[in-house]
């Protein structure tokens, strides 16, 4: 099948009426699954009429801590996996996490603690989704754009868990979003992304290659404030215990040697394929440089933005090494930007198709999918990154064919 015949095909498939249609699809049949389960005891509540044990679960409690003045207990580790245990019960969950975040977290969840669970959670979700839904709509400000957002499988999962990965995807889509004309207000988004430290680390490398001051001195200044803020706040032990935390590991990651995380990363993958702890680091060390040096490459030159914001989206995802399923909210993101790229000049062959794999993809809930998925993705955005650059300089070369034939005729 020629270029042209595969670019034709996809044009009558990936119409906008049919992403509607296809996205309203999965979105309600993840609602009505979350209803479903929900009625027979296998979300929020389980059938006996307790808690399920959810990783909301501590992040409620970490507000209520910090809403009654009693932090310091959120960082001792008996204090909060006890309440943990009484909130869930004893023989419900598969093993008690600690308080792993940085504490300037407890300004998020410092808000659930005035709020009953089931009322915290609701709103949680709800909200936490509406930012992810701005984020996008942001990027491509159409209604379809919205409703795609909601399909990919890693929404319903972060819905499931009440976790976070809407809010990181959110601060990453605002901030490079806003990067171009509001460098400052995208400086204090990237600052908040710090509660996340991890994923926001080519953030850095990427507004120094692209030598965007304003953003960097504006996310190191938010980043200061929000650290020392939330030491005056919430008690300087808890930067010792997040410290802590981070060498408190596994090797797998885990904070539990008796419960293994699917990681979609490349040390996850590579895990999951039973290769020892060693090689597992080396793979994802050597993938993790290649693909900081392809993020400062990229910034460094004078590429659409779009390109730019969908390969640094792809980055933060692969470069760290704990990832979990819910964080792959993030690609929307990129996909966003390589959508608005696509709609602003126009698609490539077989671009939609390997989008629509990857939404696919998604749902091989059993496999660590997460590499595969994005060394796909930035695959797609570096081909891009290359057409177009060729066609930019064919087009300088006929213009100066031009310019030479001219001056000759004259």
């Amino acid at each position: 099948m020629s270029r042209n015949r595969l670019g034709e095909i996809e044009d009558r498939l990936f119409t906008e009426r049919r992403i509607r249609l296809y996205g309203t699809g999965v979105a309600v049949a993840y609602a009505l699954a979350l209803a479903w389960r929900l009625l027979h005891g296998q979300w929020v509540f389980l059938s006996d009429g307790r808690l399920r044990c959810v990783d909301f679960g501590w992040m409620w409690l970490s507000g209520k801590f910090a809403a009654s003045g009693n932090s310091a207990e959120i960082f001792d580790y008996s204090t909060f996996s006890a309440a943990q245990l009484a909130l869930f019960g004893h023989d419900n969950c598969p093993f008690i996490t600690p308080y792993v975040y940085p504490p300037t977290y407890l300004f998020v969840t410092y808000l659930l603690g005035f709020m009953p669970y089931l009322l915290a959670f609701a709103a949680w979700v709800l909200v936490t989704l509406l930012l992810y839904g701005i984020a996008v709509y942001t990027i491509i400000p159409r209604p379809v754009a919205l409703i795609a957002a909601m399909a990919p499988f890693s929404v319903a999962v972060n819905a499931d868990f009440g976790h976070n990965g809407f809010i990181t995807a959110a601060l990453i889509g605002l901030s490079l979003a806003s990067l171009e004309r509001r460098p400052r207000l995208a400086g204090i988004f990237l600052g908040a992304l710090t509660y996340k430290p991890h994923i926001g680390m080519l953030f850095p490398l990427a507004l120094l290659a692209s030598r965007n001051w304003r953003a960097l001195a504006s996310a190191a200044a938010t980043s200061v404030v929000l650290a020392i803020a939330a030491a005056l706040a919430f008690g300087f032990e808890g930067w010792w215990s997040f410290f802590q935390t981070l060498l408190d590991r596994h090797a797998t990651l885990s904070p539990d040697d008796k419960v293994e995380l699917a990681l979609h990363s490349i040390f996850g993958l590579l895990h999951w394929t039973h290769a020892s702890a060693s090689v597992s680091w080396a793979g994802h060390l050597i993938v993790a440089a290649i693909v900081a040096l392809t993020v400062w490459a990229v910034w460094a030159r004078p590429i659409a933005h779009p390109l730019k914001a969908a390969v640094l989206c792809i980055g933060s995802v692969m470069a760290p090494p704990y990832i979990l399923l819910y964080d792959l909210c993030i690609l929307s993101v990129a996909v966003a930007f390589l959508v608005r790229d696509g709609i602003s000049r126009g698609f490539l062959p077989g671009e939609r198709t390997v989008l629509l794999s990857c939404f696919a993809g998604l749902f091989l809930v059993s496999v660590p999918i997460g590499p595969v998925i994005c060394a796909a993705l930035l695959l797609l955005t570096v081909r891009r990154i290359f057409a177009y650059r060729r066609l930019e300089q064919t087009a300088v070369a006929a213009a100066n064919n031009s310019e030479m034939k001219v001056l000759a005729g004259n």
